[in-house]
């Protein structure tokens, strides 16, 4: 199911919202650096319990990936998860 672009931003917007009411879990960012390559992956979890929805967004950082490999420096991909049982339900693209 794709979204409109006023949806999004409607779901993203109601997400802040809720994390400033208190009513989501974001622990810190988890860092893997890949000293050899010049690059790291971060993992950003969230759970928006009134909302009772769960994502994990997973970006990676490579600063000479366009002058290397002709990739983008940032590539991020978000997995929504059912809290209720752990299905994942998408897997979305997460970049600019």
């Amino acid at each position: 199911m794709l979204m409109t672009v006023e949806e999004t931003l409607e779901a993203v917007e109601l997400a802040f919202k809720e994390g400033a009411r208190g009513y989501a879990q974001m622990p810190p960012k988890v860092y893997l650096n890949y000293h050899g390559y010049k690059g790291d992956l971060r993992t950003m979890p969230a759970y928006l319990e009134r909302l009772d929805i769960s994502a994990v967004k997973v970006v990676s950082v490579y600063p000479e990936n366009g002058q290397k490999f002709g990739l983008p420096t940032v590539m991020a991909t978000i997995l929504l998860t059912d809290p209720k049982n752990g299905q994942l339900l998408a897997i979305m693209g997460g970049g600019q």
